[in-house]
């Protein structure tokens, strides 16, 4: 049974143990949360601006047994204001990482602030905390980033600073209904403001798609990719190509540097308008586009690097096909060339996985309201699993109710395979070698890491 209460002095070196075990704290992070709890238990707040904390147990504290501290929170309302409170610290212990432990102390703190009549919740962290883990969690619980400033830890290392507004109690039957704030839709998580790319996405399945997924920082994970060559491969990056490249975001990162590009997708749609968007931009010329899908040939030229983004591998729903899309690119990669697969961690096929995730992206008026959702009650034995995505475009004028404009509804069949399913699909490929499996956007950072959120297989031509 997991349990929560607040603050008592016997849990001081709990919580001491607990910052030991997590590897992504520095020895000053570790000191810092230890004074804050020092300060609550010495001199506990009078005005209700002290800090507040929120522990989590894997058994009944006070019972029969030494509970275990699984994580736990510290927050506090913000000096000077009215209603905004900080989110000062949050901690899980690497046995218990995507177990829930975090979501569920979060969820525990905006009730405490709702209770109090709601207000807006600050956050910050570093864009490399936790090798990015940090990042994803407050994307994934609804936050929205409402600022960075570069290079502010370290280089390459930015301040992020995260935002999220906790409604006060619905109102009942009969009271106002409205109290200044959108609905609880409106305040899904913007993950960072798109780029301006207009006002609104024109009517049509790919516009809403590029603009839903707006918040991918491409150039960081082009910068990743190039790592990946640099590291696991064995030949400079002149040329490279996306397999069911969208949009063809990376391709216009990659482009950015001068490296020829490819793109290919199944869509006819797609690249049309990833055609229409490069050249709008001024990449068109360094991209030739194929329509072609994930285990079918495109018509390019070999490369030094080719990956497949975003879980788009999931849409070969067998192995058999699996193996057909890592001959495709075996044949189109140069020897000593690289083929990273970005691919859903295989833990969210499980209930402690993250296998629902909700987010908005802000473009002043209007907001772009996505939802995806693995069904993971309907999956197979065989890793088999059905899919949705949706993607919702709505105005908002004066804080009214929102104005549907355009809006899809994608859904797909997924192969999730875990890792040793991995393996033995690469071993079948005699051209490939599996020379690398990543769980984060950092060549550092392997599969079996506590934080690890996504796993990113790394094949070398041969």
């Amino acid at each position: 049974m997991i349990t929560q209460r607040g603050l008592r002095a016997e849990d001081r070196p709990l919580i001491a143990a607990l910052l030991e075990s997590v590897p992504a704290f520095t020895d000053d992070e570790r000191a810092v949360a230890l004074e804050l709890v020092d300060v609550t238990l010495g001199q506990p707040s009078t005005d209700g601006y002290g800090y507040r904390f929120v522990l989590s147990f894997q058994g009944a504290p006070g019972g029969d047994g030494a509970p275990r501290l699984l994580g736990y929170l510290c927050y506090g309302r913000t000096p000077m204001t009215q209603s905004t409170y900080d989110l000062y610290w949050i901690a899980t212990s690497p046995d218990f990482a995507r177990s829930g432990v975090a979501r569920g102390l979060v969820s525990t703190m905006e009730s405490e602030i709702a209770r109090e009549g709601g207000g807006l919740v600050r956050v910050e962290t570093g864009s490399r905390e936790g090798h990015g883990a940090a990042v994803r969690f407050y994307d994934a619980v609804r936050f929205t980033r409402a600022a960075v400033l570069a290079d502010f830890y370290a280089p390459g290392d930015d301040l992020m600073i995260y935002t999220k507004r906790v409604a006060p109690p619905a109102p009942s039957a009969g009271e106002a209904s409205a109290r200044g704030e959108a609905p609880a839709r409106g305040e899904a998580p913007a993950r960072g403001e798109a780029p301006a790319r207009g006002d609104t996405p024109p009517p049509g399945e790919p516009a809403l798609y590029d603009a839903a997924f707006g918040y991918r920082d491409y150039a960081a994970e082009r910068d990743f990719l190039l790592a990946c060559a640099r590291r696991f491969g064995g030949r400079p990056v002149q040329r490279v190509l996306s397999w069911a490249c969208g949009p063809a975001r990376h391709l216009e990162a990659f482009a950015e540097l001068g490296v020829g590009c490819a793109g290919a997708d199944g869509s006819a749609a797609m690249i049309a308008f990833a055609e229409r968007a490069a050249g709008a931009r001024g990449a068109g010329a360094c991209i030739r586009f194929s329509c072609a899908e994930l285990d079918e040939r495109p018509d390019v030229a070999p490369v030094d690097l080719s990956f497949v983004p975003l879980s788009a591998i999931h849409q070969l729903a067998t192995p058999a096909a699996l193996e057909r899309h890592l001959r495709l690119a075996a044949s189109l990669l140069l020897p000593g060339g690289v083929h990273v697969i970005e691919a859903t961690h295989p833990a969210d096929l499980t209930p402690s996985g993250v296998n629902r995730t909700e987010w908005t992206e802000l473009r002043g008026e209007q907001s772009i309201d996505a939802r995806f959702r693995i069904h993971i009650e309907r999956s197979t034995p065989d890793r088999v699993v059905p899919v949705t995505l949706e993607v919702v475009c709505s105005a908002r004028r004066n804080g009214g109710a929102p104005r549907e404009l355009s809006s899809i509804r994608q859904e797909a069949t997924w192969y999730v395979p875990d890792l040793a399913g991995w393996r033995r699909v690469a071993e079948r490929v005699p051209e490939l070698s599996l020379v690398a499996t990543l769980g984060d956007f950092n060549v550092d950072v392997p599969f079996e890491h506590a934080a690890a959120w996504r796993l990113i297989l790394v094949l070398k031509r041969l």
